[in-house]
């Protein structure tokens, strides 16, 4: 599902990308942007391809050998394990706060990223701080 996210956001034009960008979670539904993603991917109008899009819009996402995990990726931009902490107990609202942090991160692995928006609830949250605290003990 979030493959086919990314090949029509990548399919976007600049002012599109742009109008994204500027949208938070909830505005983004409204975006002429959005409803083009929609009929190039072939999706149903759904929360789950809105939270997608709504995290795939301002990272560096890499399709490399060298793309990392999120929580890799968290750990090598900077990001304190207590803002990990703060994602995972906002609930639903922690997906905004986890895109402020994925801001500051490069090479973010597609496959990664679309699980954790895809399936976002109580277990990707704490997996997601899991998967932070064993990368930094390495």
């Amino acid at each position: 599902m979030y493959h086919r996210i990314y090949k029509a956001y990548s399919s976007l034009t600049k002012g599109e990308k742009a109008d994204l960008k500027r949208c938070n979670l909830i505005k983004i539904a409204d975006s002429s942007a959005y409803f083009r993603v929609l009929k190039y991917s072939g999706l149903p109008d759904s929360f789950q391809t809105i939270r997608i899009l709504y995290l795939l819009v301002a990272v560096d996402i890499k399709q490399t050998a060298e793309a990392q995990s999120v929580a890799k990726a968290l750990l090598n931009a900077g990001v304190k394990e207590n803002k990990i902490i703060q994602i995972v107990r906002s609930g639903d609202n922690g997906i905004e706060y986890l895109k402020r942090q994925l801001v500051r991160c490069e090479n973010v692995q597609l496959d990664s990223l679309g699980e954790i928006a895809q399936y976002w609830g109580d277990n990707v949250r704490r997996r997601l701080l899991k998967d932070f605290i064993l990368a930094s003990e390495n």
